[in-house]
């Protein structure tokens, strides 16, 4: 279903660059997770060489390199989660978990050839639009601490939504005398063996690593805010048979693949709010944990949401509800007041003892690029076209901010469906922009001397929006909930409004109609099309 046509599109346009003698236009992504690494191997199979990936960190896998902690996995089944133009054919299990997902993530750096363009330990701290030159100005921080100017006619922010931890202002914490940490910040050091563990938070992390925490420790104290939908995780180990099967008879895991991709979009269905769907699925939910779990112990406002499925994000685990009726593990609803130096106070006064504190607070998920001073058109601020919530063209463009594009960006966020499918759109999306912009520089009478500056209207930046929350308006998330896809101001800047389907056709070929494209009278400075480049589209074999 990917169709490719962004990558063949701009194979073409840089052949025909490359016959006038013209440029390539050099490319900065920021960030090296999968979406960056997506958009890298993508320009490779174009036929571009021209980009560099920048990266905070010492390796590649952005998320999957910093969650480390106890049990982290995936909750998209694991044949759904590579791209479709370089597959993992040969998971070792249903879900995969972190290792084995960073490692598919270092295959695709070696297979494409990507590590010559990587430049790790280097952050970004400033991003400039230069209208005179029509090129970004990127200035960094190097791996020995020495400023770098990185200048690119696109740059491409590949930073993801969940990459900057969140760690709540409580009274005291600085008081307390054990180790703490983030759970995206995971402390291997600490023997957990035998101590009493405090762990803020009960989302996606914390269903992971708690069971396997409480397998170790003395106690575990669980603080929620509010309970989760959780789901039973039909997890298995392949056998070898099954694995070998789908690594080396491409029909089969291609119709496994879709199996998994048509499954998981028909749960579209409990995601429109007040549909019969959610409903039914709501009542399934809460029917199953008053029947297996809820106890005088665990009473029911402990564990029962009392809003509709969607609303949070659904959880799946087999081991949180066994976890959470063991004797040494406590559920504490009661909000924290301050914490002591051996202790979580909660606001009904009780004292609860600890020796190891871990965050599972997530992230600073609605606060996009926030990190990093981004200036467009007249010295326009990012922070300030966002300042009434975050929003873009199909999550990838925004007015005033031209041959500038996000992945993962605002609304593409999923909760039924594998991200990597959207990532994969958007880079398709972005490949077209590259491919429409190398084809106006060159144009039929000015030669290639001219270079393109392209962006989307704000005619169509805000009838996007204005669309995308219309449709956001008949979704659960919009319902009376605290989660992670709304701002401060409830507005859901998250997540995709409607089918992933969808997305696909909207995201299937760029509508020059949508965008504002100038082409001015400078000499690029960029590296000319002549180059050696490698092949367009390279065969892969399956990483192992």
């Amino acid at each position: 279903m990917a169709l490719d046509i962004g990558r063949r599109r701009l194979e073409r346009s840089l052949a025909a660059s490359r016959r006038a003698g013209g440029p390539v236009p050099s490319v900065a992504i920021v960030g090296a997770g999968l979406s960056g690494l997506a958009m890298a191997m993508q320009l490779v199979r174009s036929g571009s060489r021209d980009f560099v990936v920048l990266e905070q960190s010492e390796g590649v896998g952005g998320t999957w390199r910093d969650n480390t902690y106890p049990g982290s996995g995936c909750d998209v089944p694991s044949h759904l989660y590579s791209f479709s133009f370089a597959p993992k054919c040969d998971w070792s299990r249903r879900f995969a978990e972190q290792p084995e997902i960073l490692g598919y993530a270092e295959w695709c750096v070696a297979t494409f050839g990507l590590g010559e363009h990587l430049r790790l330990r280097t952050t970004v701290q400033s991003a400039t639009f230069d209208e005179g030159s029509g090129r970004w100005s990127l200035e960094c921080t190097g791996p020995d601490g020495d400023r770098e100017v990185h200048e690119v006619d696109v740059v491409v922010f590949a930073c993801g939504q969940l990459n900057r931890p969140m760690i709540p202002a409580i009274a005291g914490l600085d008081t307390f005398a054990g180790p703490l940490w983030h759970s995206a910040r995971w402390n291997h050091d600490v023997e957990l063996a035998g101590t009493r563990v405090a762990v803020v938070g009960n989302g996606a992390s914390a269903i992971q690593f708690v069971p396997l925490v409480a397998d170790q420790a003395a106690t575990v104290t669980v603080f929620q805010r509010t309970p989760n939908y959780v789901a039973p995780k039909r997890d298995r180990a392949y056998r070898p048979l099954t694995r070998a099967i789908l690594a080396r008879v491409r029909p089969v895991e291609l119709l496994y693949r879709w199996w998994i991709y048509w499954t998981f979009e028909i749960r579209w269905f409990w995601f429109r709010r007040d549909s019969w769907a959610s409903r039914t699925v709501t009542r399934l939910f809460v029917k199953g944990i008053r029947d297996g779990v809820v106890s005088e112990r665990l009473p029911d406002h402990a564990l029962v949401p009392d809003y509709p499925v969607g609303c949070k994000r659904v959880l799946i685990s087999s081991d949180w509800y066994p976890t959470l009726q063991r004797p040494d593990v406590d559920l504490v609803e009661s909000w924290i007041d301050h914490v002591e130096k051996d202790a979580v106070v909660t606001d009904d006064g009780v004292r609860h003892p600890a020796d190891a504190l871990v965050f599972a607070t997530g992230f600073a998920s609605t606060q996009f690029l926030a990190h990093i001073p981004v200036r467009g058109v007249g010295g326009r601020r990012l922070a300030d076209e966002w300042r009434a919530g975050a929003h873009a063209y199909l999550g990838t463009m925004v007015a005033g901010f031209p041959n500038c594009y996000l992945l993962y960006g605002p609304n593409t966020n999923l909760g039924h469906n594998s991200i990597l499918f959207m990532v994969e759109r958007q880079v398709n999306l972005v490949l077209q922009a590259i491919a429409l912009q190398l084809r106006a520089g060159l144009g039929e009478e000015s030669g290639p001397t001219r270079r393109a500056v392209l962006g989307v209207s704000t005619s169509a930046y805000r009838a996007d929006d204005v669309r995308t929350q219309r449709r956001l308006a008949g979704t659960a998330w919009v319902a009376s909930c605290r989660s992670w896809y709304k701002d401060a101001a409830g507005r859901v800047v998250n997540n995709w409004p409607t089918w992933t389907v969808r997305y696909w056709y909207e995201t299937l070929r760029l509508r020059p109609g949508n965008l504002d494209v100038v082409a001015s009278d400078i000499r690029p400075a960029t590296r000319r099309a002549d180059r050696p480049i490698v092949s367009a589209a390279p065969r892969v074999a399956s990483p192992g």
